[in-house]
């Protein structure tokens, strides 16, 4: 008997991207690595708030501006709370944050990232082809490209993946939330 099964893909990523960057004192460009902290200085009437990163080679600190002269009524207090706390969740999410790296002149570097993928099935169908429909579920940007997580999700290479599947799959794009595609039955 043939089945059809609906199905939600979360991805989580295990750690946050270095960024690519040059450093003063190695005197090149090195990985800096998030350090979840955020550094709060009133400065007036006015607040800088910056995320801390540390060179991967000499230790040395970079502090990435989230907030530069700004008034603190500018400020969501929660947020505001949550850099006077570190919070970890902000400072992952401010990690992955392509925009704010983007205006810091910070490279992103997707590469050695590891994440976690949780299969929920939503749905389960008798029908006449034995295939999958997967939903993408991953609220940050990973850069992650679609053959790579099918090759790591199916165990099948990805020169493999292109053979049988190019034709039916964009495999070369990029992940986004709520990205929607049908797998054949033979993967």
């Amino acid at each position: 008997m043939s089945y059809y099964q609906k199905v939600e893909w979360t991805i989580t990523p295990k750690s946050v991207p270095k960024v690519f960057r040059n450093c003063p004192k190695c005197g090149e460009k090195t990985h800096y690595v998030n350090s979840t902290k955020f550094r709060v200085n009133a400065n007036g009437k006015n607040l800088d708030v910056w995320l801390i990163y540390n060179c991967s080679k000499c230790k040395s600190k970079w502090n990435m501006p989230i907030h530069e002269r700004v008034n603190p009524k500018e400020i969501d207090p929660k947020r505001y709370d949550c850099y006077i706390k570190n919070d970890k969740d902000l400072a992952h999410h401010i990690g992955f944050d392509p925009d704010i790296h983007r205006r810091n002149n910070s490279e992103l570097v997707y590469e050695s990232m590891e994440f976690d993928v949780l299969v929920s099935k939503v749905e389960h169908k008798d029908y006449t082809e034995h295939s999958q429909e997967i939903t993408i579920r991953c609220p940050l940007s990973l850069n992650l490209r679609l053959d790579k997580l099918l090759a790591d999700q199916t165990g099948i290479s990805r020169s493999n993946l292109s053979k049988t599947l190019s034709d039916h799959l964009p495999l070369k794009k990029r992940i986004k939330d709520g990205m929607t595609f049908i797998l054949p039955g033979d993967c």
